[in-house]
C-alpha cells in the first residue's frame, strides 16, 4: 500500500509537471525572437507576481501559436463571456434574424371599442431604447396609431404582457447583490423596454434654497424619484443611488453643490414585464385610447396559456427589430450585459420554444464542437461574464474567434466588435500608437478580473487571434492595460 500511494505521488507529480504550460510557442528570425522576449517579459511583469495570466497568441495565417501561458486554465472571463454569447447566437439565428414583438386580443371590436384584454408577447427584443430610435415609446406610439386605424378607441380589458417565451430568472446566477439597482445588472427578460432602466438627469439648483430636479428620460407612473440631497455653497458633489428590492422607489441622496453641472444616473428597474405593459399602458392613453383595465404580468394569472399556444387570438399590431448582425454590433460594441443576457435565452427559444440559460449552454456545446471545443470543458452560468460563476480558457476563446473567422460571417462579427482607438469599449485605447484602428476585440471588466480577446495584424500584415485573461490582480485597470495594449503594439509593429 506504501509502494502504490509512492507511485501514485510520483504519478500525479510527473503530470502535474507535464501539464505546466509553456510560453514562448514558437522561434524565428531574430526579430521574431526578440519581439518574443519582449511579450514574455511583460507577462511575468512582477507588479503581477500575485496574479494569474492566461495567454494565447496565435497566427492565423500559419497556424503557428505563437505565445501561450496557462492557455488551457480556466479563467474567469468578465464580458470576454460576451464573445460565446454572441457568436451561438448569430451561428444558430443568422445574422438576419429579428426578434418579434404581437400585439394580440380574443376580444372583438363594437363601434370603437374593443371588448377584451390586449396581450403582447415578444422573445426578448432588446432594442426599444431611444439611443437606437427617436424615442423608447416609438413602437407604443405605433400601435396607438395601428388601434386607431381600425376605429378602436377604448380598450375594455387589461394590458397583459406575455413574458412566457423565456423562462422566469430574471438576473443571472451568481450576481451579486450590492449592484443590482445599477443599469450594468439590469433585469432581463422575454419583454424589455428602455433597456430595463431609466436614465436620470440630476440638476443641482442655481442657490441652496433652490430645489434639485430629476428628470428621468421616461415619464410614467411605474417608478418614483426621490430626492434627499444636502445642497451647499461648496465643496464636492456627492451622489448615492438606492433601489431596494422589489421596489421601484428610487433614491438619491448625498450632497450637491449649488450652480454646479448635472449629472446623469441610471437606476434599474424592478419587473420589466410591468414596466413595460405600464408604460404601454400610459401610451395608448396619451394618445387617445382608453383603457378600462389594469397593466398585468401573465404571470398573475393562474394557468396562463402562452399566447402563441392559442389560436384564438388575433393579431392587431406587431413589431420586428433591426437584423441580429446590428444588435450584435450594439451588445459588443457597448458590452450591454442586458443584451447578452438575451442571447443565449433567444436562441434557446429558437430551438425549443422556451429561453433558459441551462438549454442555451447544451446547444452552444453541439454548435462549438464544430470549432473543436469538447463539451462541458467551461463553466457557461449567464450570458454576460457579470457572474463569477463563469469560467473558461484563452485557448476556448481563441478556438471560437478563429471559428468565427474561418466561417461566412467573417465580415459580420469582426464588424461588431471594439476597434482600438476608434469605438466602443476600446475607444480611448492604444490611441497614437501602431495599434490604434488595428485591434479589433472584447474587453472584459470585474473586480479583480480583466480580459481581452480578439484579432490584430503585423506590420507585415499577417493575422493574429489572441487571447488575454488575468485573474486576481490587486491593481489598477491602467495596469492590466498596460500589458496587454503594449504587446498588442510589439505584434503590430513586427514585420
Amino acid at each position: 500500500m506504501k509502494r502504490l500511494s509512492i507511485l501514485l505521488f510520483i504519478g500525479i507529480f510527473l503530470l502535474s509537471c507535464g501539464t505546466v504550460s509553456q510560453t514562448i510557442q514558437k522561434k524565428g528570425s531574430a526579430n521574431f525572437n526578440k519581439m518574443m522576449m519582449k511579450v514574455d517579459a511583460l507577462v511575468k511583469d512582477e507588479a503581477f507576481a500575485h496574479a494569474h495570466w492566461g495567454v494565447m497568441i496565435k497566427s492565423l495565417d500559419s497556424d503557428d501559436v505563437w505565445y501561450a501561458q496557462n492557455e488551457d486554465r480556466l479563467f474567469m472571463p468578465a464580458s470576454n463571456n460576451k464573445i460565446p454569447s454572441t457568436a451561438a447566437a448569430l451561428k444558430v439565428l443568422g445574422p438576419d434574424f429579428r426578434f418579434e414583438t404581437h400585439a394580440l386580443t380574443k376580444g372583438h371590436v363594437q363601434g370603437s371599442v374593443l371588448s377584451g384584454d390586449l396581450v403582447v408577447w415578444s422573445n426578448g427584443d432588446p432594442t426599444m431604447y431611444e439611443k437606437y430610435m427617436e424615442d423608447s415609446k416609438a413602437v407604443f406610439q405605433a400601435w396607438a396609431d395601428t388601434l386607431k386605424a381600425q376605429g378602436i378607441n377604448k380598450i375594455e380589458g387589461n394590458i397583459i404582457g406575455d413574458d412566457n417565451a423565456f423562462d422566469d430568472v430574471h438576473i443571472g446566477e451568481g450576481w451579486a447583490w450590492d449592484y443590482q439597482q445599477i443599469w450594468y445588472a439590469a433585469q432581463f427578460g422575454a419583454l424589455q423596454f428602455n433597456e430595463n432602466y431609466v436614465d436620470v438627469k440630476i440638476v443641482p439648483p442655481a442657490t441652496v434654497n433652490g430645489i434639485v430636479e430629476l428628470i428621468p428620460n421616461i415619464q410614467t407612473s411605474y417608478f418614483t424619484l426621490i430626492s434627499d440631497f444636502e445642497v451647499l455653497d461648496n465643496g464636492d458633489n456627492y451622489i448615492n443611488l438606492n433601489r431596494n428590492f422589489y421596489s421601484n422607489d428610487i433614491i438619491f441622496s448625498g450632497q450637491l453643490v449649488a450652480g454646479s453641472d448635472p449629472y446623469e444616473l441610471t437606476p434599474s428597474i424592478d419587473n420589466p414585464t410591468k414596466f413595460y405593459v405600464h408604460v404601454l399602458k400610459e401610451t395608448l392613453e396619451e394618445n387617445g385610447i382608453t383603457v378600462s383595465g389594469e397593466p398585468i404580468d401573465c404571470d398573475e394569472i393562474q394557468n396562463w396559456v402562452h399566447a402563441p399556444l392559442d389560436k384564438n387570438y388575433h393579431e392587431l399590431a406587431n413589431n420586428y427589430s433591426v437584423p441580429l448582425s446590428e444588435v450584435a454590433t450594439r451588445l459588443l460594441k457597448r458590452s450591454q450585459n442586458m443584451y447578452a443576457e438575451t442571447m443565449p435565452r433567444v436562441l434557446s427559444w429558437y430551438e425549443t420554444g422556451l429561453g433558459s440559460i441551462e438549454t442555451a449552454r447544451e446547444i452552444m456545446d453541439s454548435v462549438f464542437v464544430e470549432f473543436g471545443i469538447e463539451p462541458g470543458s467551461w463553466a457557461y452560468v449567464d450570458g454576460s461574464g457579470l457572474t463569477r460563476y463563469d469560467y473558461i480558457s484563452p485557448q476556448i476563446l481563441v478556438k471560437i474567434l478563429e471559428g468565427m473567422y474561418r466561417s461566412d460571417l467573417k465580415n459580420v462579427w469582426m464588424d461588431a466588435l471594439p476597434i482600438s482607438g476608434v469605438d466602443g469599449t476600446l475607444k480611448n485605447r492604444m490611441k497614437g500608437t501602431s495599434a490604434e484602428a488595428r485591434v479589433y476585440a472584447k474587453t472584459g471588466t470585474i473586480a479583480n478580473v480583466r480580459g481581452l480577446s480578439g484579432y490584430t495584424q503585423t506590420a507585415s500584415g499577417e493575422n493574429i487571434v489572441f487571447s488575454f485573461l488575468v485573474n486576481g490582480h490587486l491593481l489598477s485597470s491602467s495596469e492590466t492595460e498596460r500589458i496587454t495594449d503594449s504587446i498588442l503594439e510589439l505584434i503590430c509593429e513586427y514585420k
